[in-house]
């Protein structure tokens, strides 16, 4: 028997996190980690709440080309290595 379950972001929290993460390091460079689309959220919502973040790490290279077209222009990790995506 299945449940019915509702998740919701508050896309608000998210911004004010980043924020109170780069006060308590500042000069640091702070990189958001999204995974499997948001977790299903839709990472074009979590994009336009953590669009002050100085990079993404993603999962797959579809969610990079996703952020490159919505005009993210700075870097994108995948595991380890840096993935750069070229908007020429």
């Amino acid at each position: 028997m299945s449940r019915p379950i509702l998740a919701q972001l508050d896309l608000q929290a998210l911004k004010d996190n980043l924020q109170i993460v780069r006060r308590a390091a500042p000069g640091s460079r702070v990189w958001s980690v999204v995974k499997a689309n948001a977790y299903g959220h839709g990472i074009d919502r979590i994009w336009s709440a953590l669009g002050g973040t100085d990079g993404f790490a993603l999962l797959n290279l579809e969610e990079a080309i996703l952020l490159r077209e919505r005009g993210w222009k700075d870097s994108f990790m995948r595991r380890i290595c840096l993935c750069w995506i070229s908007t020429a």
